[in-house]
Order: C-alpha cells, then sequence, then structure tokens
C-alpha cells in the first residue's frame, strides 16, 4: 500500500495528523504530489491550522491549478480575516469552475459584509 492511499485511510477516519505524516511522505516521493499537497491542506484546515496549510496550496497550484485548491486558499484567508486575499482567490476559483455554487456565495459574502462596513 502506497503512502498516499494510506494517509486517505487515516484521512476517512478522520486521524488527520497521522494522514499528514503520511502525505508528506508522499510528497517525499512524489506520489500523487499535487493530491498530496491539497489533502494535506485539507488536513491542516479541518485541524483549524489555516497557516499551516496555506503554504500546501500554493505549493499544489504551482502543479496543477484546480478550482478547488484556490476555493480552499480563499477559505483559509477567510478564516484569517483576510478578506482580500480570499476574494481574489475565491474569484480564481470560479473562473476555473464558474459552476461552483459555493464560490458565487462566498464572494457574495464577502461583498456584502465589504459594502455594510463602508456605509
Amino acid at each position: 500500500m502506497s503512502y498516499f492511499q494510506k494517509a486517505n485511510e487515516y484521512y476517512n477516519s478522520k486521524d488527520y495528523k497521522r494522514a499528514i505524516d503520511m502525505y508528506q511522505q508522499a510528497i517525499k516521493l512524489k506520489e500523487n504530489e499535487a493530491s498530496s499537497l491539497y489533502n494535506s491542506a485539507v488536513c491542516f484546515i479541518k485541524l483549524k491550522e489555516y497557516k499551516k496549510a496555506i503554504p500546501l496550496l500554493k505549493s499544489a497550484i504551482n502543479l496543477k491549478r484546480e478550482s478547488k485548491y484556490f476555493f480552499n486558499l480563499g477559505y483559509c484567508y477567510t478564516m484569517l480575516q483576510d478578506n482580500r486575499k480570499a476574494l481574489v482567490y475565491f474569484n480564481t476559483a470560479w473562473c476555473l469552475d464558474n459552476d461552483d455554487i459555493d464560490c458565487e456565495k462566498a464572494i457574495n459574502i464577502i461583498i456584502k459584509n465589504y459594502l455594510s462596513k463602508s456605509k
């Protein structure tokens, strides 16, 4: 069994810390590298460690430009209350997949909050 598969098992059983360890091993071996980086970041998000997730997501994006990678980056910045960066990444995610209703909702919430604060 590969590190990536073992990591997915830990992830599915909500053992995020062990999953991160296995994803890190998979990353070292370049085993499903973009997905290992992304999944590792999602584990950090589940653990509410957004600052640790951000560099992993950016590394995954350097390998593969997927909407969900940008969406989760936007989510991390939202949780860190950096709405400007969040909006950039949500917009990028939406440009890659404009059928993503969650992106549209996130963008609208940020804009609505911004407009209500500027009044």
